[in-house]
């Protein structure tokens, strides 16, 4: 591998550029949702990185990534705002990167809530009515996966025009049939929504023979899968893997510090160095790494195409 890093490119493949996206050059859209508007209790902006996810109308957009086995994009969204209650036809995970998220699941007149903390995350099951909040004093900024290659526009359950405002900012409960999240409850409601939060102050970390460790959130030992995995990357300075490939799309999405992601093609190496909340989209059957060149420790998420358990062995370069 010292011999293929010698000879990467500088200036990168201009097919490799055309799958990563970058925070800098994004734009922030606060018209993403259709049925938001017109109530300012509802407002949240959308960056779009893989698809449009619940943003239906915006499912063309040329700035973003084409699907694979989900959709990522990050959402911001005021002090005292929410989203109302609706389900999908798929899984959906919020992960909270900034603020503290309020988080509600509904069973009929009734709601189960949880608050996430930063790099907390939530695995919204198919067909489960839930919506978010931000009770706190300061913006929420959570990334949003939706399982599907393109998904069906949410199916709203509780939505301000056709319930109370009290009872829809709720998500469809009135405030006695409230329930904050009791992990140790024998209710079947809180053991379901427990075991699809994932605490990253509880997750024990994995550590590879190649010298990162991983953090499961959704798969075996994580929230349970649907259409893909996901895991939180430790990559401490100097480390980093050979060329690997799989049999279908990884991502990564970084949190923290600088993460130098690279391809192989026809023989040559092509690196790009990635920052916070940057995102590369690696396809199927593509060769490539990741290295950690900065001066501090990197975090990255790596969500995986598939549900299946994990197969690649990771060799440090």
């Amino acid at each position: 591998m010292a011999k293929e890093f010698e000879t990467a490119v500088a200036g990168g493949n201009p097919t490799m550029k055309s799958f990563i996206g970058r925070n800098a050059k994004k734009r922030i859209d606060w018209d993403a949702f259709p049925a938001s508007r017109g109530y300012p209790d509802l407002a949240r902006a959308q960056i779009r990185y893989i698809g449009a996810g619940g943003a239906w109308e915006k499912a063309n957009d040329p700035t973003t990534l084409a699907t694979g086995a989900f959709t990522l994009s990050i959402v911001t969204q005021m002090p005292g705002c929410y989203a109302a209650s609706h389900f999908h036809e798929c899984k959906e995970a919020f992960l909270a990167l900034g603020g503290t998220l309020t988080v509600g699941w509904a069973y009929g007149d009734e709601v189960v809530e949880a608050r996430l903390g930063y790099k907390d995350m939530c695995l919204n099951s198919v067909g489960r009515p839930h919506g978010f909040r931000n009770d706190g004093v300061e913006p929420v900024i959570a990334s949003i996966m939706v399982g599907a290659t393109n998904p069906l526009p949410p199916q709203y359950v509780c939505h301000p025009s056709d319930a109370p405002a009290e009872v829809a900012r709720n998500f469809g409960a009135r405030p006695d049939k409230v329930h904050q999240l009791d992990e140790a409850s024998d209710d079947f409601r809180h053991q379901d929504l427990a075991r699809h939060i994932v605490r990253y102050s509880q997750q024990r970390p994995q550590w590879e023979p190649a010298g990162f460790a991983r953090l499961v959130y959704i798969g075996e030992g994580g929230a349970p899968p649907g259409s893909y995995q996901m895991d939180l990357v430790h990559l401490p300075k100097g480390c980093g893997v050979q060329l690997y490939e799989r049999e279908v799309e990884d991502v990564y999405f970084v949190l923290e510090g600088v993460v130098t992601a690279g391809w192989e093609e026809n023989g040559r190496i092509y690196e790009e160095r990635l920052g916070p909340k940057d995102v590369i989209f690696n396809p199927a059957g593509r060769r490539h790494y990741f290295r950690n060149d900065g001066v501090e420790d990197a975090q990255f998420m790596m969500a995986i195409g598939s549900p299946k358990p994990e197969k690649v062995l990771f060799k440090a370069a």
